[in-house]
Order: structure tokens, then sequence, then C-alpha cells
């Protein structure tokens, strides 16, 4: 790779659906325990209710186990995804194009064909690989996504992800 050319170049419009499926990385898919911690603990309220039993106080843990349960699932499949749907059709996130370029020893970013800002690849915090995205966290929280139909060749792709695997 040499610094006056890019290695890979890649330009790019976001549907729905990738957007989606980043977002979900970004927020849900990094960490598998904090993913499940809040459920468990919902869980865990209903178990300690039925082991109080109903006659007493238990009936009443039962009952905030089960409403923590069904705002969690309320929250994460139907609330977040409606209100991503409505900011992106809103704000036509799925109209600008975007674009990464990868050199050497960083990488450039482009947004609606201007460059916006280059990284160094030691600024990767996360990588993360989606069903149909990329999702790559610098250090200062700025979250980049790649959709994976941007690629032309799988060498293109395992260059890509060759160069964010730690």
């Amino acid at each position: 790779m040499s610094d006056n050319k890019p290695a890979l170049s890649l330009r790019y419009y976001m549907n729905l659906e990738e957007s989606q499926d980043g977002f979900a990385l970004a927020t849900f898919g990094k960490k598998q325990l904090s993913r499940f911690l809040t459920p468990l603990v919902s869980i865990g309220i209903v178990i300690w209710g039925f082991y109080l039993g109903f006659a007493g106080m238990g009936k009443y843990y039962v009952a905030l186990g089960l409403f923590f349960l069904i705002l969690q699932a309320l929250m994460r499949y139907w609330f977040l995804p409606m209100m991503f749907k409505r900011q992106f059709v809103k704000y036509q996130f799925g109209q600008s194009e975007q674009g990464i370029e990868l050199y050497q020893d960083h990488a450039e970013l482009f947004s609606s064909g201007r460059p916006k800002k280059g990284f160094q690849y030691h600024d990767v915090k996360n990588f993360a690989v989606g069903k149909l995205t990329y999702m790559i966290e610098l250090n200062n929280r700025t979250v980049i996504i790649v959709p994976k139909r941007a690629f032309q060749s799988t060498t293109e792709q395992s260059l890509f992800e060759n160069t964010f695997k730690k």
C-alpha cells in the first residue's frame, strides 16, 4: 500500500436495512453480556417473586419483573427500530454518498463526495461484522458503518477485514 494511491476505495449509499444492521452492531452487538443482562435481571425478579409466593409480596415482584420484560421487548423490537426508521427517512441519510479509502497507515472518510476526516488504524477501538455491514468504532466514539455490498470482490472484502481485525 502506498500513501499516494489508496489500496481500497469504496463509495456507497446506505439503505434502511444496512443502517439498521449497523445501528444494531453499534448498540447491541458490541457487548453480548450487556445485551442480555437487563432481561436476565427481570427474569431474576420474576423468579424471586415466585420464591416469595403469591400470598404475600411475591405477586408484586412477578408483576414488576414481567412489566420490565415487556417494556424491554417493546423498546428493543418496536420503539427503537420505528424511531430509527423515522429519523432515517426524515433526514434522508440514504441519499448522501459516503465512502472510505484505506491507505498504508490511515484511512479517510468521505461524505457527499468531499473528504470528511481521516483516522489512524491504531485509533480503531472496535471492529464488528454484521449480516449486512461492518462497524468500525474509533477511540473518540465515532462509528463508521460500511455495507458489505460496497465491495466489488472478495479480495477487497478480505483486505478491508484484515486491516481492521486486531
